[in-house]
């Protein structure tokens, strides 16, 4: 939150708040094209690597994670996935508190033509995405992205190989609820960081 603050606080001095792009864009978009049968992911990772150092470390645990997710979770029967070219945003918006929580080029697939899956992933070192994060993270989905059918979600913390699913972790109906506080927390504690 610190250096997001400090971003702000660059921004509002007159200056960019970008960070120089997002880290993850490119790895994500291999795992799109590797799906599709586009790039090996494997291939695609040595060469983001050798294109910039910063990669080095995080991108081959990512291309791990990935792939041992999609070989033992994802295609078991080895089924034809189609990689829906347009990918998947959607905004959530909030009023109290105020705000908008963005999902941002989610995977669009299409499998063996007969169903859909939308994937969003989670990249974070740490934490772990806990069970609780899984629901309100497909809850935030569901709300964002009312055109897609909810039983079609997906989430993946691909450096922990799992996955979320309304199948498997099942909404309570509290999310709303929760989410609100924790996004209130949120706030509250970006406040207080700020003053610092």
């Amino acid at each position: 939150m610190k250096d997001d603050i400090r971003l702000d606080n660059r921004k509002a001095e007159g200056g960019n708040r970008s960070r120089g792009g997002d880290f993850y864009l490119p790895f994500w978009s291999d795992v799109k094209r590797h799906i599709s049968g586009e790039v090996d992911l494997a291939e695609a990772t040595d060469a983001r690597v050798r294109s910039n150092r910063n990669f080095r470390r995080l991108y081959p645990l990512l291309r791990d994670g990935a792939l041992n997710l999609l070989s033992a979770k994802l295609r078991w029967s080895n089924e034809p996935v189609e990689i829906v070219p347009q990918s998947v945003h959607g905004n959530l918006r909030l009023t109290d508190p105020a705000g908008t929580i963005r999902i941002k080029d989610a995977l669009h697939a299409r499998v063996r033509g007969e169903y859909v899956r939308v994937v969003y992933p989670y990249f974070s070192e740490e934490p772990a995405l806990p069970e609780e994060g899984g629901r309100l993270g497909l809850w935030a989905m569901q709300q964002a992205l009312p055109e897609l059918d909810p039983n079609d979600m997906r989430i993946i913390d691909i450096l922990r190989q799992t996955f979320f699913s309304p199948q498997t972790t099942v909404l309570q109906g509290n999310e709303e609820l929760i989410f609100r506080e924790n996004y209130r927390s949120l706030i509250g504690e970006w406040e207080r960081l700020k003053q610092e």
